[in-house]
């Protein structure tokens, strides 16, 4: 069902249905179940790190993982294992090398390279400068 809002007299009545999250404990808010055969890797969320989730309509999952401070970043794909997969920078977007992304698969890796920016900022300023010359003077 499409989100479907109307307002009638001041009263907004929405066709959204709400969303309830079952199976989460404590301050948690989403907990994801591996559906592929290998097995997923342990993905602990911590101060620093910046997580991202998404499954596309075949029900491929991906896991997008960033260290705060750290150049590149990593996506871990269900339907290659779970094998880590390195994502550096290409001028501004995101590369995984020969991994083979679908559409969606790459929208939502340039959604998360796009958030990480900022935390990949300290990295790429100490990166230029240890291998900035040296100028005699």
């Amino acid at each position: 069902m499409g989100a479907l809002t109307a307002s009638v007299v001041g009263v907004l009545v929405s066709a959204v249905p709400r969303v309830m999250v079952v199976g989460v404990h404590g301050d948690q808010f989403l907990s994801v179940s591996n559906r592929h055969a290998a097995a997923a890797p342990a993905i602990e969320e911590r101060p620093g790190r910046y997580l991202g989730y998404f499954e596309n309509k075949f029900g491929e999952q991906f896991v997008f993982v960033h260290e705060d401070g750290e150049l590149d970043g990593t996506v871990f794909g269900g339907d290659v294992d779970w094998e880590p997969q390195r994502v550096r920078d290409a001028g501004g977007l995101p590369d995984v090398g020969d991994l083979l992304l679908g559409e969606e698969e790459r929208a939502f890796l340039t959604a998360c390279w796009i958030a990480t920016a900022w935390r990949r900022e300290e990295a790429r300023l100490a990166h230029r400068a240890s291998v900035a010359p040296i100028r005699a003077v």
